[in-house]
């Protein structure tokens, strides 16, 4: 991508992760990571054999993806039935890490394909009118990155994925919050406890193994580009 200042792309990162936290504008920009939690159920079912009847989002800032496993080989369903688990929490939290990785290696194209990917697929599933309107402005931004780069869309990207990775990491320790008091709520933990013998706690302590792992194996990566945020926020600071 068209390179942008150093300390721009660190306040359009500071942005991104300040505005999960900001009444009305936090509700908003979190629909953007919902698009991401419900594509994530798509990316991992459908090679499988699996089908998404429909993805809902809502203005409160929820989603839901209505899948199904008939088709998908019996020898493999419980395996996808986890990573289907794993994959809507995960997903806003990993894309956000590429988008950072592209904006900080100067790349275009991975942002640009994670966009792409999200939007596309978002917009072959999303049925209700709310969420098809938000998936084309969605798309709509990732034409903008795509066909049109520049300072400003280097800065939207960074603060895109800063805006992913901290509304990702706050849906899992609301998840964690909900858990520990007994809510009543509706988690896809909750759904897979349901449909299989491991209660919810249990789903989401191997979520968290899984995830560890995943950073684990790519942590030389994540740790770069930890460094060079931290490094850029102190001199800010």
């Amino acid at each position: 991508m068209t390179s942008a200042t150093p300390s721009l792309v660190f306040i359009a990162v500071l942005v991104g992760a300040v505005l999960p936290f900001v009444p009305f504008v936090g509700r908003v920009a979190r629909i953007a990571a919902t698009i991401a939690h419900e594509v994530g159920h798509c990316v991992v079912v459908v090679p499988f054999g699996g089908r998404i009847d429909r993805i809902d989002l809502h203005a409160d800032g929820s989603g839901e993806a209505w899948v199904r496993l008939g088709r998908v080989p019996g020898a493999v369903r419980w395996l996808v039935r986890v990573l289907n688990l794993f994959a809507g929490y995960s997903a806003p939290v990993w894309a956000g890490v590429l988008l950072l990785t592209g904006v900080l290696d100067g790349s275009r194209w991975l942002p640009v394909a994670v966009l792409a990917v999200i939007g596309l697929v978002a917009l072959a599933f999303v049925r209700n009118w709310f969420g098809l309107l938000v998936v084309v402005g969605f798309d709509a931004l990732a034409l903008w990155v795509a066909l049109r780069p520049s300072e400003a869309t280097v800065l939207v990207v960074a603060a895109v994925g800063a805006l992913f990775v901290v509304d990702g990491l706050r849906s899992v320790v609301q998840v964690a919050r909900w858990l520990l008091t007994g809510a009543r709520v509706q988690t896809d933990f909750h759904i897979a406890a349901a449909e299989m013998r491991v209660p919810a706690v249990g789903w989401f302590v191997l979520f968290l193994a899984g995830n560890t792992l995943a950073v684990w194996l790519a942590r030389e990566p994540l740790l770069a580009v930890w460094d060079t945020i931290a490094a850029g926020v102190r001199a800010l600071v």
